[in-house]
């Protein structure tokens, strides 16, 4: 044990002893020469070159002590392999010879890394000094490592408490709450919004979950959730109350965690947040209100409209019965335009209904077995009456039997080609197509030469309302909600592909199971 002074204060180093090999392939020799230096440090003896070698695989030394005459390796070419390894190449060797000193012996020696040489019989007191020098040598250096590997872990306890101290002072910065924890889950503290938040000192966090500042309703779900993330180290995330201190009154947060890992990916602790979202939660609670009573007003409002435009249907056939042979072209013909309103209206209304049906999960489906093709054919024949000025081409095969709500597939497709005529220019061409694909579906394909779909619309053709063009061509943006809806309910699904080219114009695709 010896005294330092490491970044101006007095330390105790604990030093290793000296540990010195001795290579000799007579055991007396071995026996002398641990006599003589096992008081100046750990003496281990080894009876050849080879197993010098072995031993120098694994272990440090301050020394090499070596016979030169040995059996198989002998000192030399010991030496010489002792040099040639990383680890052992700066050892110093000491030979003992019985030989005399010629000189072509002792160049060689010095040639294979020898430090010096040692006449057989030797002088324990000459040998003491020599091999003392070298453990002094030996000592020394280890001094200076174990101060160097001492200062350097100073300077990083040093580091780590001011990146701490930075970490506390930028954590009472932040105006949400933050949370350090050990990497067994237990929390160690909490910054200043925290404290503010609870009333509670920064350490007061080791049972947050569980304690009376969490919601009671919260505290069983949130503290399972940080139990799983803990144990399976995942990132945390849930959304819970805590008490506000000043009005006791609770606030939702967002909690989040991510473990803190080492260089080999073990968890040395947990980075955990508290955000407060209260504001927004309740933000998201009116808007969901105001949605509801919305879609009340509209399912009330479509309910109320139908009477009257019934009524006035009925009142425009009974005129047109009774007055059409002495109606004027004048006459005749306003008549027809409030009828084609009267419809319109109905349409629309119809549709708020059927949208006001999907979202209250009220849209029922009358199943039945059906062949598709004739519906399909009288459809394109009631909508090409309907738009003379466009070519719909139909392609479908002789039969497509298949189990579903044919009033309601009669209502997607009409709705599909409806569209794709009304964005389609006069003498466009609108191809409706049929047929069965593998798997066991029904495949349905609208396609048009219209004006297309722009890229940033495609998303959002499905929702309530809307349109990829504004209302420049009428409609409110229901009928695609709404044929996703029934789609959907028979297992299906659509979707649109479009380039957003004029002329190129849209693909709307359908699947249908053949089941229902």
């Amino acid at each position: 044990m010896e005294g330092s002074k490491v970044g101006g204060f007095q330390v105790q180093l604990e030093l290793p002893r000296a540990r010195i090999l001795v290579v000799d392939d007579h055991a007396p020799n071995l026996l002398a020469l641990e006599a003589t230096l096992g008081d100046l440090g750990e003496v281990v003896k080894v009876a050849s070159g080879e197993d010098a070698l072995l031993r120098l695989l694994r272990e440090d030394f301050a020394l090499i002590l070596m016979d030169v005459q040995m059996p198989g390796l002998d000192g030399f070419e010991t030496a010489r392999l002792i040099k040639e390894r990383e680890r052992s190449r700066f050892i110093p060797i000491i030979f003992l010879t019985a030989r005399s000193r010629d000189a072509s012996h002792v160049f060689r020696g010095y040639a294979q890394g020898a430090v010096d040489y040692v006449l057989k019989p030797f002088a324990p007191e000459i040998l003491r000094s020599k091999v003392s020098v070298f453990v002094e040598l030996f000592l020394k250096e280890e001094q200076l490592k174990r101060q160097e590997a001492l200062l350097r872990q100073r300077e990083r306890e040093a580091l780590e408490r001011q990146s701490a101290y930075r970490y506390r002072l930028l954590g009472d910065a932040m105006p949400l709450c933050v949370f350090v924890a050990s990497p067994e889950g237990r929390l160690r503290y909490g910054n200043r919004a925290w404290t503010e938040l609870s009333g509670l000192p920064s350490e007061a966090v080791a049972d947050l979950w569980r304690s009376e500042v969490v919601h009671p309703d919260d505290r069983e779900g949130v503290h399972a959730a940080w139990c799983r993330s803990v144990d399976s180290g995942e990132p945390f995330e849930v959304q819970f109350r805590l008490r506000r201190q000043r009005d006791a009154s609770f606030r939702w947060h967002l909690g989040r965690a991510v473990p803190e890992r080492n260089e080999r990916g073990r968890i040395t602790g947990w980075i955990a947040t508290a955000t407060d979202i209260d504001d927004q939660k309740r933000a998201e609670a009116e808007l969901a209100r105001a949605s509801a009573a919305k879609d009340a007003f509209l399912a009330a409002a479509s309910h109320e409209l139908r009477t009257p435009l019934a009524a006035a249907k009925m009142q425009v056939h009974l005129a047109q019965r009774k007055f059409g042979a002495e109606l004027t072209e004048g006459p005749r013909r306003a008549f027809e335009g409030l009828d084609r309103q009267v419809d319109r209206m109905t349409k629309l209304v119809s549709d708020l209904l059927d949208v006001s049906r999907l979202l209250t999960g009220r849209l029922s489906l009358e199943l039945e077995s059906f062949d598709l093709v004739p519906l399909l054919r009288t459809t394109c024949e009631r909508l090409q009456a309907l738009s003379p000025e466009h070519r719909l081409r139909l392609d479908v095969p002789e039969t497509l039997p298949m189990r579903g709500d044919p009033g309601r597939i009669e209502q997607v497709v009409t709705n599909l080609v409806s569209n794709a005529v009304r964005y389609s220019p006069e003498g466009g061409v609108v191809e409706l197509r049929a047929w069965f694909e593998e798997g066991g579906q029904v495949a349905l394909l609208v396609r048009d030469q219209g004006v297309g779909i722009p890229a940033e619309k495609l998303a959002l053709i499905f929702e309530r309302f809307g349109q990829a063009h504004g209302a420049r061509y009428g409609g409110l943006g229901l009928g695609l909600t709404i044929s996703q809806g029934i789609i959907e309910q028979h297992g299906g699904r659509i979707w649109a592909e479009s380039q957003g080219v004029e002329g190129e114009g849209s693909t709307f695709h359908v699947r249908l199971p053949l089941q229902s």
